[in-house]
């Protein structure tokens, strides 16, 4: 397993985007991304989405094969724990197709909690679909048809992106 050097502590979780005090904007946050930069391997993200209190953060931890005080964040109460998208600090490396591959694992901010707009739910969906190579959505319950415009986006988004990074 390849550790990161990074301000900070390995084995743990950091931001790389974070909202606005208004939840209404994301911004970079430059320590997660000066991490995710001194990668030299070929990067590969996992992210998990779907709607706040479905059990994204636990879902990430069972992946990693850590406990909920170990990994990213669980709450406990109806407050979402992660705000905008976070990255667990210690990649996976995998070897894939002959070379190594650092994997991460991201955990969203859930969609439809209070005190949020549809708007910011958006761009917390969009950046995660563009930033993942397998992109997770978790669900507590049956879908809905807000789940499945959601997906139906995501795919729109990866079409539309895949095909202008084909195109250079």
């Amino acid at each position: 397993m390849m550790r990161l050097s990074y301000k900070g502590p390995f084995g743990v979780r950091f931001p790389i985007v974070e909202p606005d005090p208004g939840h209404t904007k994301l911004r970079l946050v430059r320590e997660g991304l000066e991490a995710i930069e001194r990668i030299t391997t070929p990067i590969a993200a996992v992210a998990v989405i779907g709607p706040y209190r479905s059990g994204k953060s636990f879902l990430l931890n069972q992946l990693l094969s850590l406990s909920c005080n170990e990994g990213f964040g669980v709450g406990h109460m109806r407050d979402t724990k992660t705000k905008g998208i976070w990255i667990w600090g210690t990649p996976i490396e995998l070897d894939i197709d002959g070379g190594k591959t650092s994997v991460f694992y991201l955990d969203t901010e859930g969609f439809e909690s209070i005190g949020k707009s549809n708007v910011y739910d958006d761009r917390i969906f969009s950046l995660a679909t563009i930033l993942s190579s397998v992109l997770i959505y978790n669900l507590p319950e049956t879908i809905r048809e807000a789940d499945i415009s959601r997906l139906s986006f995501a795919v729109e988004i990866a079409e539309e992106f895949y095909g202008r990074s084909n195109s250079n």
